[in-house]
């Protein structure tokens, strides 16, 4: 029922899928800042560049992904009405906490899941503070989903 494990990662039904993420995300941000960070993979405005649009409740998301990325207004303009890769990110720990941290850090260990959806351009991670899972527009996006566009 719940899909197929291999060295590539988990896979498992989309209605699965859809059940699991809904019921992660209702409430995951309550009490926390919600941060929307609109980035572009390579130089905004070329042809080659891809642009997506996280929403995260994470201030270090925020931090590295305008180190790692071109990100801002500028993005947003040169987006216009075109398409874009949907990104959401929850470390899954609402205020106040109910339980103490995981060292030190808020996330939710024991419920993680990062999904992947290129058929819907979108990128799900809920309860991980790790870099690869929560900055989608890395691995996430470069190198998952990337395939997938490179393939349309």
């Amino acid at each position: 029922k719940y899909g197929a494990k291999s060295q590539l990662g988990n896979w498992m039904a989309p209605e699965d899928l859809d059940n699991e993420l809904n019921m992660r995300f209702p409430d995951c941000m309550k009490g926390r800042t919600m941060y929307v960070i609109p980035f572009s993979m390579g130089p905004v405005g070329s042809p080659m560049s891809k642009i997506g649009i996280e929403l995260t409740d994470s201030p270090y998301v925020v931090a590295s992904m305008r180190i790692m990325t071109r990100m801002g207004g500028s993005v947003l303009n040169t987006l216009g009405d075109s398409d874009f890769i949907k990104c959401l990110h929850s470390v899954g720990r609402p205020l106040p906490l109910t339980k103490p941290l995981h060292n030190n850090w808020p996330c939710d260990p024991k419920n993680t899941i990062v999904a992947h959806l290129p058929l819907k351009n979108e990128i799900c991670s809920y309860g991980s503070g790790y870099g690869g899972n929560s900055l989608l527009g890395k691995k996430c996006f470069a190198l998952r989903i990337g395939s997938a566009l490179a393939k349309k």
